[in-house]
């Protein structure tokens, strides 16, 4: 739990320049006119105006196929609302910061006991959390969500949005950290299109031997969300 407390103060004091959030108005800084900087990639300009820009801190999960490669089987972070940094330098740098923080912890501090940290210890500036769920549409496959509905929004169960991507790249900044992505809305009210950028970290090894455990890889993102109705 103290490890966690580390991780979490680190985030707060990364926070610092803004006030905190508060669930009836959040976010708290407007990012309307905001440009969400997407550098050489080939990721679509955004077709709405920005409305939330989120702190990812979690974990890509992983399992061993039969090929001998890990497959990607989800995902569980929690997202911190970034929003009243726009703007200050070193804002792109973010997600390396506290990458540092985050792999410096031990392996038993895990994106659970994040979440569970911050429900108990009510931070205002949790925006809420993501991972997977199974297609609310086919009814199978997995897709990400993102969950606003007990933090940002509570109550509200319009918060969220259920992505179904439709462009990816590779992570300009290096082979270990995941790719660049843009989706659009599957379901929900949070969001109409949602961008991860500025990663850090999340890539599994090249290779596995098949039967092995499942694995977790820890990784940061920027999460920037266009739209919606909140």
């Amino acid at each position: 739990m103290i490890s966690t407390f580390v991780i979490l103060a680190s985030l707060a004091c990364a926070s610092l320049a803004a006030p905190a959030t508060s669930s009836a108005d959040a976010p708290l800084c407007d990012v309307s006119s905001a440009v969400i900087e997407l550098g050489n990639s080939t990721l679509p300009a955004p077709k709405f105006t920005p409305t939330f820009v989120g702190l990812g801190v979690g974990t890509q999960n992983y399992t061993c196929a039969s090929s001998g490669t890990y497959t990607n089987v989800g995902a569980l972070a929690e997202l911190f609302d970034i929003s009243c940094l726009y703007g200050q330098p070193d804002f792109d740098d973010i997600t390396s910061v506290v990458s540092l923080f985050w792999n410096a912890a031990p392996a038993t501090v895990t994106p659970s006991e994040i979440i569970a940290f911050g429900e108990e210890y009510d931070l205002s500036f949790v925006l809420g959390e993501h991972y997977f769920v199974v297609n609310p549409v086919t009814g199978s496959g997995l897709n990400p969500k993102w969950d606003f509905t007990s933090r940002a929004f509570a109550g509200n169960p319009n918060a969220y949005v259920v992505g179904s991507k439709v462009d990816d790249v590779p992570a300009p900044t290096g082979s270990s950290d995941i790719d660049w992505l843009y989706l659009t809305n599957l379901t929900g009210s949070l969001a109409n299109e949602i961008y991860r950028i500025e990663t850090k970290g999340g890539q599994p090894p090249a290779s596995c031997t098949p039967g092995s455990s499942n694995i977790t890889v820890k990784d940061t993102s920027l999460y920037w969300f266009t739209g919606g109705s909140f």
